[in-house]
Formats: C-alpha cells, structure tokens, sequence
C-alpha cells in the first residue's frame, strides 16, 4: 500500500538511517510521484484520502524535490477557502500538515492557510490537555523546528526517544528503531574519534 511505504519512509528518514537507503526512496517516492495523487490516494486503504495521508505524500515528495501542487488540500476546504472545523480534532493530521505548510513556495496561499489553520488547531489542543503527553512532545518539537528544516542527527535524536516511548509492537518498526540507535550510536562515536584528532 502507498500509505504505508510513505509512513515507512517518514519514519526511516526521521530515524537518521535514510541516508543508507537512497536509493530505495528516491525510487519507492518516484513510483508515488508517478501514480498521480488521485488515482494513489483513491486506492490506498479505506482511509486512504485523510488529511494525514495527503500531507505526508505532499511533504516528502516536495522534500525530495518532486514537483507537487498544494491544489490537493483544498477538498479539506470550504466554499470561503478556510479548512474544515472537523479537521481540527484530527491530531495526527494536523501535526502532518504544519510540517508539510513549512515547505511552501511564495504565493501558496493554500499552505499559508493550512499553516495558520494547523498551528492554531494544534494550539489550541495544548492549551485544553486533549492530547497524550507522547503527541505533545512531538508538537512541541515541531513547533521549535518543522522536521524538514530540522539538523538530522538532532531529528534522529528525538525520534529515537520518541519511538522508544511509543511502544510501538510492529516487528519492523522496533528493527528499524534497534538499527537507527545502533547507527547513532556508530556516527557519534566517529565524530568523538574526529575531535579528538582534531584536537590533538
């Protein structure tokens, strides 16, 4: 399923190990690309056209230098281009399409709304406690630094420790969790080494 290579890819480059797998995201983000965002996101799974779904393939494939028009979230819209009320309780979704506002170009005014709309919305789920303290650390981060502008291995840090917490019982998700601490461990072990001929 489409949805479920982006969620893989989002979570592999948030780890800090996307830089071993090029290659296979390039390739796996141009199949995306090239399906069409209609035609991928009416076949995805039941849930396939959610905001989160929408934003993340919109995030990544603009990250990774695809051509890709914000015209997608305006079925998120109404007659007055303001997003839909309902989406404001959508936590992950929200969280999805702030990061994926951050990545507009000048004259977007769909991402300038969608930016406003999503950082009031998640705001305003702080301020009345409606989220789990694992969510809210995850907002606070994205509100310090959107995960595209983010430095990586700071990004791998706190993903490490996020889906550490998490819990998540996914065979592959702990896999990839057990490399990317192994291979952040190896880089920051390599950079102590360069210090330290450096200093001497």
């Amino acid at each position: 399923m489409i949805a479920d290579q982006l969620r893989l890819i989002d979570t592999i480059q948030r780890l800090g190990i996307g830089y071993h797998f090029e290659t296979e995201i390039e390739e796996a983000l141009e199949r995306v690309h090239d399906v069409g965002e209609n035609s991928s996101f009416i076949n995805i799974d039941e849930e396939g056209t959610d905001l989160y779904n929408k934003a993340l393939r919109f995030r990544l494939l603009r990250q990774q230098g695809f051509p890709v028009s914000p015209d997608g979230f305006r079925k998120f819209m109404n007659n007055e281009g303001k997003f839909e009320q309902w989406l404001a309780t959508d936590e992950q979704g929200l969280l999805s399409l702030y990061e994926a506002a951050h990545i507009a170009f000048n004259g977007e005014d769909i991402l300038d709304e969608a930016l406003s709309f999503a950082t009031k919305s998640l705001k305003s789920m702080m301020q009345d406690k409606k989220i789990n303290a694992s969510f809210q650390k995850q907002i606070d981060f994205a509100f310090r630094v959107p995960a595209w502008k983010c430095v990586p291995r700071s990004l791998a840090r706190h993903s490490i420790d996020f889906y550490s917490d998490h819990h998540d019982t996914s065979l592959q998700n702990q896999k990839l969790l057990m490399f990317a601490k192994l291979d952040f461990n190896m880089v920051q072990k390599f950079h102590q080494q360069e210090l330290q001929e450096l200093a001497k």
